[in-house]
């Protein structure tokens, strides 16, 4: 009498094999769709480095890294009521994001 294993090596074995293949490789690539676009709840799809006058800000949104969106968002809102996301990293982003700090601590 023969012994039946799980995942034994005959040809009825092989469409369990493939289903497990198949929904492992469905785990890995939701796992790594998640990992890159963990920031399901971010506001900004883009963002530009071009320098935008503080003449033409109505307001500046600063979002925080945190459980929603894995990156700092930075988002102004201009006199024209169009909103911009703007790099953080752009130089002329850092100067502006120290100048309000600066203006907080008086």
């Amino acid at each position: 009498m023969r012994a039946l294993a799980w995942g034994g090596t005959g040809a009825a074995a092989l469409p369990w094999m493939v289903l497990l293949l198949v929904l492992v490789m469905m785990s890995v690539s939701q796992a790594a769709i998640l990992e890159v676009n963990g920031n399901l709840s971010c506001r900004c799809v883009k963002t530009t480095s071009d320098y935008i006058s503080p003449k033409r800000y109505d307001s500046i949104e600063l979002r925080p890294v945190g459980s929603t969106c894995r990156r700092t968002e930075i988002i102004i809102k201009l006199k024209s009521s169009a909103k911009v996301c703007v790099n953080p990293d752009a130089p002329w982003v850092k100067k502006l994001l120290k100048r309000i700090a600066g203006m907080k601590k008086r």
